[in-house]
């Protein structure tokens, strides 16, 4: 069968109004403010189960996953079903740690933009970098407590004004045991990116805010999309290896999309997984992204796209940052060989492979860097 992961929304709604998502920079159009049923949600990973080969399920999409007052039920019925669970989260609020670390779900992604709270408050916009601190240590003390194997890491968005932040807030983390994981700031929804080609006949024009956001990436927007129409002939992951549903069932054509008045192909429960991917395939917004390259943008496919971001942020921070991405391109060999290799794993085993692989080239980062490990100093 053909392998499959899914991003399934459990709500429609977030706490924060961050200025390079849709929730913070559309003001046009809102998702209907509901919570998916774990009873659904169980339907929607049997039938998948039944028609794919289901690889993971992420349940975050556009929402805030610790908004829904069922989480840990949701994330039992994903491990329950043989598939890894994982979350993603801006952690300004954590209602029911110990609730959440018993659930065991594969992994909890915190998303942050800083390590005080002028960079994080302008990027992460209505948050709080204190409250995110304390709300990490709580859920490494619920996840010893629950002797979860959940992997939590923190998701580092890279800008320009933000990289001095960086250094001390991994040596925090290394202090707590929470892994690391950098990622270069994106401006998102789809429509705003097709927006700065002109590209489309969207509801959501580009405002004075979206430029100052822009003008703070270190993938300078336009520069970066130039380079992404070379690539353009790429396939499509989104589209072909992954699913985005929304919290009443029904598939979006990809999770770059906001508007799902233009975006909704049908409830996953009324058609086949082929009558659906015929329709995402056939339909034109998704013609039209791949004619400009936006899918290489919104997954990082053109190799440059490091390169164009050292050559866009102060020469002291290129330079370190240089050496990590040699690694970084080391990491993604091992990821490669893995894949094409003949390995045979039960359910959930090509995760503990890599999550291994990836903790043996952290560790050779703090070797190299002198970083403290889990047992080093405690954070003050």
């Amino acid at each position: 069968m053909r392998p499959f992961s899914f991003d399934i929304d459990t709500g429609g709604a977030c706490n924060l109004r961050c200025p390079s998502c849709a929730q913070g920079n559309v003001r046009e159009h809102r998702l209907p403010h509901a919570f998916m049923a774990p009873e659904l949600l169980a339907k929607i990973i049997a039938k998948a189960k039944s028609e794919c080969l289901l690889t993971r399920v992420n349940l975050f999409v556009w929402s805030e996953p610790l908004l829904h007052p069922r989480l840990p039920e949701l994330i039992r019925v994903v491990q329950e079903a043989g598939v890894a669970c994982h979350l993603s989260s801006n952690l300004n609020l954590l209602p029911d740690a110990d609730a959440i670390m018993a659930a065991d779900p594969a992994s909890f992604k915190v998303s942050v933009s800083g390590f005080t709270q002028q960079s994080y408050g302008f990027t992460h916009r209505g948050g709080d970098i204190e409250r995110v601190k304390t709300h990490l240590l709580e859920l490494v003390a619920a996840k010893q407590r629950a002797r979860a194997k959940t992997r939590i890491y923190v998701n580092f968005h890279r800008y320009r004004h933000n990289l001095r932040e960086e250094l001390p807030l991994r040596e925090w983390l290394a202090g707590i045991g929470v892994d690391f994981e950098p990622i270069w700031a994106q401006m998102l929804p789809l429509e705003k990116v097709l927006g700065v080609l002109g590209a489309g006949d969207f509801d959501f024009p580009l405002t004075e805010e979206d430029h100052r956001l822009i003008d703070h990436l270190a993938l300078p927007l336009r520069q970066t999309l130039e380079m992404a129409q070379h690539y353009r002939h790429q396939p499509c992951p989104l589209r072909d290896r992954q699913f985005s549903i929304d919290c009443q069932g029904n598939v979006q054509l990809c999770c770059g999309g906001f508007d799902n008045r233009r975006f909704t192909v049908g409830n996953f429960l009324a058609l086949s997984l082929a009558q659906i991917q015929r329709r995402r395939e056939e339909h034109p917004i998704c013609g039209l992204c791949m004619h400009h390259g936006a899918h290489v943008y919104m997954t990082f496919g053109a190799p440059e796209m490091d390169h164009l971001a050292l050559a866009n942020i102060p020469p002291e921070e290129a330079k370190r940052l240089g050496q990590e991405l040699r690694g970084k391109r080391l990491r993604q060999r091992l990821d490669r060989w893995y894949r094409k290799s003949p390995l045979t794993l039960p359910p959930g085993g090509e995760a503990a492979v890599l999550n291994q692989l990836h903790r043996l080239h952290r560790l050779a980062a703090r070797v190299r860097h002198g970083w403290p490990g889990r047992t080093g100093r405690k954070p003050s």
